[in-house]
């Protein structure tokens, strides 16, 4: 009988260390201060501006986007973030109440910002097995506007198509939310909505009024009013040609992969076997 007792003891710890050893692996890389991160992301873009009827679901005129990030969790809570990433956006007045005016662009545009990613709850909180975060950040994009004339690619803003010269390099404004779906033990799934605000009304190269069309070049003053196009006679200058109370900005709905590189407590760990 004490032998039979001794086997099972013997039994219960070789099922019980594996387990105890595992358990105190996965603290190792859980997200607390101290951990460093990388996130990579792909979603999908929609521009909101001058050429886009925003209660029109029938014509979205999806992008998409890409980016890295490297964070450092320095709190419970709260997150630091630096992302770079790489966009596609487009607009276009067809179906729109704007169509006669038959203006359009699209975009391809890198941008960099940085900011803190805050959890709605302490991650102990036991109340709640998902914590959501929202974010906010500020950081840079270099604006490249494009439009199709005649079967030929032209950038837009050397041509000056309001009689302007416009900053390329605006600042830009970052805010949104994400939630976590599929977590393991080093990596995870977010999905993330973000809204960028631009400090620049020419995102899609269109804010004030026509310029007077005699005064520019034949290719620019064909860009800046294209109803010609359609048959139709251009608009006088100093007409409405964009809405300058509004400042550009477009929204990126992504899936993100998490990958927890370090933690303090896997980097102590790593230090004492050194030792």
């Amino acid at each position: 009988m004490k032998s039979i007792k001794i086997s099972a003891l013997l039994a219960l710890l070789v099922i019980a260390w594996p387990a105890h050893l595992y358990a105190q692996r996965s603290t190792y890389w859980q997200e607390r201060p101290g951990a460093w991160l990388l996130n990579a992301g792909l979603g999908t873009t929609r521009y909101l501006g001058d050429m886009n009827e925003r209660g029109d679901l029938a014509h979205l005129r999806l992008g998409v986007a890409m980016g890295i990030a490297a964070a450092y969790r320095f709190s419970d809570r709260f997150t630091f973030r630096a992302e770079a990433q790489l966009y596609y956006i487009h607009g276009s007045q067809q179906d729109t109440h704007l169509s006669y005016n038959n203006l359009s662009f699209r975009s391809l545009n890198p941008e960099i910002w940085a900011g803190v990613q805050m959890d709605l709850w302490h991650p102990d909180d036991r109340n709640h097995i998902i914590i959501p975060y929202v974010m906010a950040g500020v950081g840079f994009t270099c604006i490249t506007p494009k439009t199709t004339y005649k079967g030929q690619t032209y950038s837009l803003a050397p041509l000056h198509t309001e009689g302007v010269d416009y900053n390329r390099l605006p600042v830009i404004l970052r805010y949104g939310i994400g939630v976590p779906i599929v977590a393991g033990e080093r990596f995870k799934w977010h999905l993330e909505g973000v809204y960028t605000h631009v400090l620049s009304d020419y995102v899609d190269d269109v804010s004030t009024v026509y310029p007077d069309r005699s005064r520019m070049e034949p290719l620019a003053a064909a860009l800046s009013d294209r109803r010609l196009e359609l048959g139709k006679t251009p608009n006088l200058a100093g007409a409405k040609r964009g809405n300058n109370t509004r400042r550009d900005g477009y929204f990126i709905l992504s899936a993100r992969l998490i990958w927890v590189v370090s933690t303090a407590k896997q980097q102590h760990y790593r230090r004492s076997r050194r030792g």
